[in-house]
């Protein structure tokens, strides 16, 4: 009789751990994930509201491949003067569908990894008056002039699913707007 009541309050007990563990394990997968996504979205709203021209692409879904290259006036301290530097995004699926990585660039500089265990991904862009743009599945030969906002979503995960403590994240940020970008004419517009 003894042993029964013991096997029930060793059950409940491994049980309580079992639980208490899978639960820790997931809080900390999730602020993992979303302090990673703050830090994407801070990186892709301070390049894109600066820049002033976008050379965007869709290479396709979990297709390796740049997603836009922007032109960014960054200050220069010591010199006292802002320099223009290309800013890359691309994303990198080359370890599997749920594996995807997205990487900034600064010019020639070594790629910094923003996100990644990426099992989708995309940017959206839109024109001024909130028209989707169809992006090219090759890079442009020359900046897009109709791009005006860009949004992004995806969804990454972390944790293992056997264990279920797995925790999938999945973010669609607002719309941030090109606030440096010139409005362009068309050249072989008559009315400027």
């Amino acid at each position: 009789m003894v042993t029964v009541i013991s096997s029930f309050v060793f059950a409940g007990v491994l049980s309580a751990y079992i639980f208490l563990g899978r639960g820790l394990a997931r809080e900390a997968n999730e602020e993992t994930l979303e302090s990673r996504g703050r830090l994407a979205l801070y990186w892709v709203t301070q390049d894109v509201s600066t820049a002033f021209s976008i050379s965007a692409q869709n290479p396709g879904a979990n297709t390796t491949g740049g997603q836009f290259v922007l032109s960014v006036p960054i200050f220069d301290p010591t010199s006292n003067t802002s320099q223009v530097h290309t800013v890359s995004y691309a994303c990198d699926w080359s370890q599997g569908p749920s594996q995807g990585v997205l990487q900034r660039q600064v010019d020639s500089a070594t790629p910094v990894v923003l996100l990644t265990n990426l099992s989708n991904f995309s940017f959206g862009y839109y024109d001024m008056t909130g028209t989707p743009v169809i992006a090219p599945s090759s890079p442009p030969l020359s900046p897009q002039i109709n791009i005006k906002q860009v949004n992004m979503a995806y969804t990454s995960v972390a944790g293992y699913a056997t264990s279920g403590a797995q925790s999938q994240y999945t973010v669609v940020s607002p719309r941030v707007i090109m606030k440096n970008k010139t409005l362009l004419t068309d050249p072989g517009d008559p009315h400027p």
